[in-house]
């Protein structure tokens, strides 16, 4: 796993120090990200990556995953596809299914951080469970277009949240709540994103 400093050549040792700088303001604190899978999809790939270098900022996280059965990740398919526009037959037992499980996971997902980072809409109705910490919902999908059925029903919960994240200004909707920008971004040292020798390209290639 990289650490910290090799990252340098490439951001340059400024950021580096500006990073430690803003650390140091959430020493103490406890950062909790919470979301749906632990292997596969690009939120458990950024969490993979994250986390070790939160650490060697000297940021205390955690990462805990919601428990969902097949019936459950089948609806939130169903509503990631409607957030992006594409038209999909969602049932009022759709929704029993989302909140039964959400219910079950509002129960034992233990929202101990003093900050919760809660990703995309399958953990959403977590903040169910707020108490005094500070909440924020990240959403990496695209929502400029959703199904309004579903974005209406999700909306529910965003708006008890702190904050909501987005991956762009086009990608969200107007809310009462502050929103934030985290602009699309790639770990240049991660397996997927390293530089490859000519030969090697030239053999995939080949094949």
């Amino acid at each position: 796993m990289a650490r910290l400093e090799e990252y340098v050549s490439i951001v340059g040792q400024p950021v580096i120090d500006d990073l430690r700088l803003l650390a140091d303001k959430l020493k103490g604190k406890v950062i909790q990200h919470i979301n749906s899978t632990a292997v596969g999809g690009g939120v458990a790939e950024i969490l993979n990556r994250m986390l070790p270098l939160l650490k060697g900022l000297g940021v205390e996280s955690r990462w805990d995953v919601i428990k969902g059965g097949e019936q459950f990740f089948e609806v939130t398919k169903k509503f990631h596809n409607a957030l992006h526009g594409k038209p999909e037959i969602i049932t009022q037992h759709d929704f029993d299914i989302f909140m039964e499980t959400s219910f079950r996971n509002i129960e034992e997902v233990d929202t101990c951080g003093d900050i919760v980072f809660v990703h995309d809409p399958q953990p959403i109705a977590l903040i169910e469970k707020r108490a005094n910490n500070k909440w924020l919902w990240r959403c990496h999908i695209d929502v400029s277009n959703p199904d309004l059925k579903v974005w209406n029903f999700l909306k529910q919960f965003i708006i008890c949240y702190d904050t909501a994240v987005f991956s762009a200004p086009s990608f969200s909707q107007e809310l009462p709540i502050r929103q934030f920008l985290i602009a699309p971004s790639i770990d240049p040292l991660s397996d997927k994103n390293k530089e490859l020798p000519q030969s090697e390209i030239d053999s995939v290639m080949e094949k």
